[in-house]
């Protein structure tokens, strides 16, 4: 596992809540797509790409996502959850990240997911370029 956890530069650690699951006694569907979210958070965080509602008016908009899901989650559990850039991926106005969902009771990849980013101007309401500063921090 600490091969898989190196090649994501974030990993968040949490509990399976019991209000994650549904009627099938499992995490529902529409709950992985939090996951994702959570960790894809945290890594815009982490290179201060969040700060859009101040001076800075570029920040991130979500374009697409999917889950492809490997091993029910179920409650008790505890998840780490993945966000990485996929390097070829970086065009001049986006990029797309991958995600995993890594169960530590199952002890395997419970879900891999997929989020494209658009760098968006949220004052003009319309996509923006990458600047080179964050060209550089989504590449490192």
């Amino acid at each position: 596992m600490q091969e898989f956890l190196k090649d994501n530069p974030t990993v968040i650690s949490q509990g399976v809540q019991w209000g994650d699951m549904d009627a099938a006694q499992h995490v529902n569907n529409t709950v992985y797509f939090r996951y994702f979210e959570s960790a894809r958070i945290e890594f815009f965080n982490q290179i201060d790409f969040m700060d859009f509602t101040g001076e800075g008016t570029v920040g991130p908009i979500l374009a697409e996502t999917s889950c492809k899901y490997k091993a029910p989650l179920t409650f008790p559990d505890t998840i780490k959850i993945t966000a990485r850039i996929l390097p070829d991926s970086i065009t001049e106005y986006g990029f797309v990240m991958q995600h995993f969902v890594f169960s530590e009771k199952l002890q395997r990849i419970a879900a891999e997911g997929m989020s494209r980013i658009v760098c968006y101007d949220y004052k003009n309401k319309q996509k923006a370029f990458i600047s080179s500063e964050l060209r550089k921090k989504l590449i490192s």
